[in-house]
């Protein structure tokens, strides 16, 4: 099992900067050489590019998990390799602003800036872009990844300022009141907004998870 951030509830809007709740649970996968989940070619290119060096590692989970997740925790795992295995005088503080650069090189997401910001502390937080974060004291999960639909995060069907607003209040009232009903309301969200097809079960969560919305089973929430 190995414990990954996932942005349990936050929905992204073009142009509004919403709070994201990542928090952190456990997936049954392991890390091999060669699998399903694997980094981005162009993570290498410009991790040579930043470092000077070029690190004959690679790196994969075994089975299916958030893409976005498993980009956070295997460019980690991939440094802290790559400086042992190869050597690389770099201090840790030079680690995490190298990864900050690549990740905003490849994405420039607020998603990804969240999750590496709760990676980084190892808690969960409440994260809004180019505001501090909130760090979170929050019971791990457990998740099994179902499947993934693409989403175009500029074609949403309706929105006005009630919207937005209620969008951005669900992360802040499930800190405080852990009501398990926001996980079906958030759900019934993306499918007003985007289209994305309702998931009815009551352990079943739909994720941002970069260009696509994955459904994930939850357990413990």
């Amino acid at each position: 099992m190995i414990s990954l951030p996932i942005p349990l509830f936050g929905i992204p809007l073009k142009g509004i900067n919403n709070p994201i709740l990542v928090v952190f649970s456990e997936f049954d996968v392991n890390v091999t050489k060669d699998g399903k989940m694997k980094l981005p070619e162009k993570f290498y290119d410009l991790f040579e590019e930043a470092t000077g060096f070029k690190c004959n590692i690679s790196l994969a989970f075994d089975k299916h998990v958030p893409y976005s997740s498993s980009y956070i925790y295997l460019s980690d795992l991939y440094f802290r390799r790559s400086v042992k295995e190869c050597e690389i005088p770099i201090s840790e503080e030079e680690i995490q602003d190298t990864l900050l650069m690549i990740d905003d090189a490849l994405f420039d997401s607020e998603l990804i800036r969240a999750l590496r910001y709760a990676f980084k502390v190892g808690v969960p937080v409440l994260y809004r872009d180019e505001e501090e974060p909130i760090r979170l004291s929050l019971p791990n999960f457990t998740s099994t990844y179902l499947f993934s639909y693409p989403v175009d995060l500029s074609s949403v069907r309706y929105i006005d300022n009630s919207l937005v607003h209620l969008i951005g209040m669900i992360p802040l009232d499930f800190v405080e009141t852990r009501d398990l009903n926001l996980l079906y309301v958030e759900n019934g969200l993306w499918e007003s907004l985007y289209g994305i097809p309702f998931v009815t079960r009551k352990d079943w969560k739909l994720i941002w998870d970069l260009n696509y919305v994955t459904a994930i089973e939850v357990r413990g929430a």
